[in-house]
């Protein structure tokens, strides 16, 4: 019996550290129906201090699946790329300390509108959508979906 027991210990303790080495990414295809599902939350504006912020940290938390995410301020020209950190497939939707969440801040009613495409992983595209801040929120984080093309 204590045998037994003494084989059995070292194969519990193998088994979480080789479940912890796992892949924890969702399928490409349900991270672009969660995305798809949540487009409405891609973007969020902010006052805060005198200036405008705006942050898409809830594209860098499904950004395991995203290849580039294409964007432009006041225009839908998508001429700029915005950084995204490295996929950590152990822990996909945590977002590093280092990652850029949200532009230089700027005065107060300078970005009028925000266009975003995604491109995915195998290539594929999301239609281009277009945010605005909303009206009279204060410091609150507030962005909705206008149009997509």
């Amino acid at each position: 019996m204590k045998r037994l027991a003494i084989l059995a210990v070292p194969m519990l303790l193998s088994i979480p550290a080789q479940a912890e080495q796992q892949s924890r990414v969702m399928p490409l295809e349900q991270v672009k129906s969660i995305l798809e599902a949540t487009k409405d939350s891609w973007v969020a504006y902010r006052i805060y201090n005198g200036r405008q912020y705006y942050y898409v940290t809830h594209l860098l938390s499904w950004r395991c699946g995203i290849k580039q995410v294409r964007y432009s301020e006041n225009s839908d020209t998508l001429d700029k790329t915005w950084p995204l950190p490295e996929c950590n497939k152990l822990i996909p939707n945590t977002i590093p300390n280092d990652a850029k969440i949200h532009n230089t801040p700027g005065k107060i009613g300078s970005i009028r509108t925000l266009a975003i495409q995604l491109e995915f992983d195998d290539g594929s595209t999301s239609p281009v959508r277009i945010y605005e801040p909303c009206e009279g929120v204060g410091e609150a984080t507030c962005g909705y979906l206008k149009e997509e093309r």
